[in-house]
């Protein structure tokens, strides 16, 4: 994996979850009772407001740098990349106006490669004036989590690190949610991880990994009944390919918008599961420009029973189950038009030749 990857729901009754456990695209969907859970979950107040969206590179730093500034008392940040002199300097003034900032960085996995940690331009800045950062638990492969809250009243949940790049060439999204017990729990999630402590979180609406994320993101793919839109910056897993296979093969319009993402042997760590993918019926394909550091998918838009997931978990086994991430299921009308309308300006993007 490259390390543009690394860096990187009055209350609605949606669609049932089912959990299906495939190897692949060899597998076949489930049967009546067979790998499915008829769960119901409420995951929308569906309240104008609640959640709002925006969109990468289309609405820079605004909406980022207003929750910051708009801070009174309290800001925390958990992220795996910080090195945005804008986004910087905003956290710096929030701490000298007597806000308490405290950031939890990735750490991890670059002192494992051996690389230089792209936050020390962060800590360096920062620390200086008081801000409390805190390299985040090395029981997570990753602290792969992009999410800010302000004073206990608004969190953005992102897709994106807070790094010039993803404010001028990738495509990623944010959804900045008002609903209070998303972001109690959030900051509770983030008082465990500041103590390297357990945690289990409940709200319906947030996915978290490693708690849920398989569970939630499968229950998507398999819950779709006509249409679905995915944004991935690697799809690895095999779960996750095979859901999506199925998904295709029982009639549902697939179509996934991976990035090229050229690993260290020179070719698109996404090639095989486009592969698999096109051969099972979905339409699949990589672009090059914007780059797609999105994780996002679309299920059913236009119907009843809609819902999108966006976070920052990617569709691979270590994103999943061995690192920190979070994302959001909602079902607002005007969050997934505007997702629906991006992906179909960039699906009209020639595909990238595959080897």
């Amino acid at each position: 994996m490259n390390s543009r990857t690394q860096l990187h729901l009055a209350c609605v009754i949606v669609l049932a979850v089912f959990t299906i456990f495939a190897a692949g695209c060899t597998g076949t969907a489930p049967s009546s009772g067979q790998g499915r859970t008829g769960t119901t979950v409420n995951v929308s107040s569906g309240n104008t407001g609640i959640h709002t969206i925006f969109v990468e590179p289309n609405d820079g730093r605004t909406l980022i740098l207003r929750t910051i500034a708009g801070a009174q008392k309290t800001i925390t940040l958990t992220i795996y990349q910080l090195d945005d002199p804008e986004i910087v300097t905003a956290l710096a003034a929030a701490q000298e106006r007597g806000v308490s900032v405290r950031i939890i960085y990735n750490n991890a996995s670059f002192a494992a490669e051996n690389v230089s940690n792209p936050n020390e331009y962060a800590i360096a800045n920062l620390t200086p004036l008081g801000v409390q950062m805190m390299p985040g638990s090395p029981v997570f492969v990753l602290t792969h989590q992009k999410t800010l809250t302000a004073d206990g009243s608004v969190a953005l949940i992102m897709t994106l690190n807070l790094d010039p790049t993803f404010f001028g060439t990738t495509r990623d999204f944010g959804v900045i949610t008002n609903d209070p017990a998303e972001i109690q729990e959030i900051e509770k999630v983030f008082e465990a991880d500041w103590n390297y402590q357990n945690v289990t979180p409940i709200q319906p609406s947030l996915v978290w990994s490693p708690v849920n994320a398989r569970e939630k993101i499968l229950g998507l793919i398999n819950g779709s009944t006509k249409t679905l839109d995915v944004y991935n910056d690697a799809i690895t897993d095999p779960q996750v390919i095979g859901a999506l296979c199925n998904a295709a093969r029982r009639g549902v319009a697939v179509r996934v918008l991976a990035a090229d993402n050229v690993g260290s042997n020179g070719t698109n760590v996404n090639a095989p599961a486009l592969a698999t993918l096109t051969a099972s019926g979905a339409q699949a394909k990589s672009i090059a420009s914007p780059y797609i550091h999105a994780k996002v998918a679309v299920a059913d838009y236009g119907t009843p029973h809609q819902v999108a997931y966006v976070g920052s978990a990617y569709f691979a086994a270590e994103s999943l189950d061995q690192s920190r991430n979070l994302g959001i299921l909602v079902t607002e009308q005007p969050i997934l038009d505007r997702i629906e309308t991006e992906f179909n300006q960039d699906w009209k993007v020639p595909a990238v030749s595959e080897p």
